[in-house]
């Protein structure tokens, strides 16, 4: 046995607060020190003045015996220790100790809680009320200031839905225009690929034509030519024959009514036989006038001083041949 051990139990046990405690709590307590069971029993002996023997007796009490016919006895329990006594010193440590978590908890309480249940004072309750109607004067002005605005917003909103309305109103007016002008233009662009298709059709048709009538026209014009041309020298017929009977008479002579009468029969009957060969339209432009049909007035003017020139020439031609006679003769003679 280690006397270390028990003489320290034994100091254990005889503490007088031990002693009021349970038996089986001193055992535990001297178990966990790393006691025996015997030394715990020797230690507990020795406390309580008994010799070991006795106090292995007293010990074993409550342990069971074995009969040697088998039977197993069971000893009563032991009787339970009766509570111990709190001293007037654990009441004050109690007392102490309850104050000072009691004080503890109520100056939390105090700080943490106390603004909340605090009642406050007249003043406080103007100063916050006259904040309060700042409060609510300011959020008034703001809520009309707010109210004005949006009325703003909702006029121009509103102007600006109508002319949006109007914009698409002229714009769907213009498209359309646009699309009526596209329409016709496209229908205009049609007739004209069609006209232009027909034209393409009629083009060689109409230069056939063309090239047939101007080749009539050309031929018609060749022959209104050649019949004019006809015509012309048929009219100077007259003017020839007169210079022709004029180189033949030996002197001057006044032209007779029967002479002068004759060219203008001739002239009148030559029209009538030089329009036979002529176009009908050429025939009607000479038989038109009266006199000279078919020739313009300076025409007729140029013929007649052509012709007076002519008839001069020959007056002059017949009187200077019986002079050149008669000198002829007186120089023979």
């Amino acid at each position: 046995m280690r006397e270390e051990l028990i003489s320290s139990a034994i100091n254990f046990l005889n503490d007088p607060k031990v002693q009021t405690a349970a038996l089986t709590k001193k055992v535990s307590f001297l178990e966990s020190k790393g006691m025996t069971a015997e030394e715990i029993e020797e230690a507990m002996a020795r406390a309580s003045g008994k010799a070991p023997s006795t106090s292995s007796a007293t010990t074993t009490t409550g342990q069971s015996y074995t009969q040697p016919n088998g039977l197993v006895l069971q000893t009563s329990p032991p009787p339970i220790p009766t509570r111990p006594r709190y001293d007037w010193r654990d009441l004050f440590i109690a007392a102490v100790l309850a104050g000072g978590v009691s004080y503890g908890v109520w100056t939390l309480a105090k700080r943490v809680f106390g603004p909340w249940f605090k009642v406050p004072t007249q003043k406080e309750l103007e100063e916050d009320k006259e904040k309060m109607d700042d409060q609510f004067q300011a959020v008034e002005d703001s809520l009309k200031e707010i109210k004005t605005q949006t009325n703003e917003a909702l006029d121009s909103v509103s102007e600006q839905s109508k002319k949006v309305e109007e914009s698409l109103t002229s714009l769907e007016t213009v498209l359309k225009d646009l699309k009526d002008g596209d329409e016709q233009r496209d229908e205009e662009f049609k007739n004209v690929k069609e006209e232009v298709e027909s034209l393409k059709e009629l083009v060689p048709k109409m230069l056939d034509r063309n090239k047939d009538a101007q080749s009539a026209v050309l031929n018609d014009l060749q022959n209104e030519i050649k019949s004019l041309k006809s015509l012309l020298l048929s009219r100077r017929a007259p003017g020839s024959s007169l210079l022709e009977q004029g180189s033949s008479n030996t002197a001057p002579a006044p032209a007779s009514p029967s002479t002068s009468t004759t060219p203008t029969t001739a002239a009148a009957a030559t029209p009538t036989t030089a329009t036979e060969g002529l176009s009908p339209r050429l025939s009607a432009a000479f038989n038109s006038s009266s006199a000279r049909p078919g020739i313009p007035a300076w025409q007729m003017a140029a013929a007649n001083k052509s012709s007076s020139s002519s008839s001069s020439s020959t007056d002059n031609k017949s009187a200077t041949e019986p002079a050149s006679a008669a000198s002829s003769s007186s120089s023979s003679s």
